[in-house]
């Protein structure tokens, strides 16, 4: 079918973003987050119980579970439409790497690129308020990260054919995922 990926730095409020739009598509919509699958995989071989742990997992590791993690949305989206949340530059103890290696972005082969953006500033608050361990970051580190992303999103985007949009996530949520909304049912 289709997968339209949405990704962004941590913080920006992605998640909470891709289940309002969720709930505003119809039923053949399925919303699957890359790091929640790479943690089911890592749970099950007793590699990580937190998503905070998998960044102090060795290359190795990470990319089997990215690699295990892709089949398995390129499994869901042979009969749905999926909506895939993930980053596109990880942060691991080892510094940042692709989020979708060329195995994974191949098996994966999103039809559409949606970046979320905040402001730095503001990406700092959410983190804050957050239940998730987030780590201490300073407002040019997400600058920098956001500047990962934004490349990544290009490159992935040139190589698919495949289009990128911008989606900001300033205030409102759902004036986020309204707009997230308009632009899936424009580009898919």
């Amino acid at each position: 079918m289709s997968v339209a990926l949405l990704a962004g730095v941590p913080g920006v409020g992605l998640s909470s973003m891709a289940e309002q739009t969720r709930r505003d598509l119809d039923d053949d919509y399925l919303l699957i987050n890359f790091g929640d699958a790479m943690l089911e995989q890592a749970a099950a071989q007793g590699l990580a119980t937190s998503r905070s742990e998998l960044a102090s997992l060795s290359r190795v590791e990470t990319r089997r579970l990215q690699r295990r993690a892709g089949e398995y949305v390129a499994d869901k989206a042979e009969g749905s439409k999926v909506l895939l949340t993930t980053h596109l530059a990880v942060r691991t103890d080892a510094g940042f790497l692709a989020g979708l290696p060329d195995a994974v972005f191949h098996d994966v082969n999103p039809d559409l690129f949606v970046l979320v953006e905040a402001s730095p500033k503001t990406i700092l608050s959410r983190r804050a308020d957050a239940d998730r361990d987030y780590d201490d970051v300073s407002q040019h580190a997400i600058e920098f990260e956001r500047d990962l992303n934004r490349t990544a999103a290009f490159e992935y985007a040139v190589e698919a054919d495949a289009p990128v949009e911008l989606v900001e996530n300033e205030d409102d949520v759902d004036v986020a995922a309204a707009a997230l909304t308009e632009v899936l049912q424009t580009g898919l």
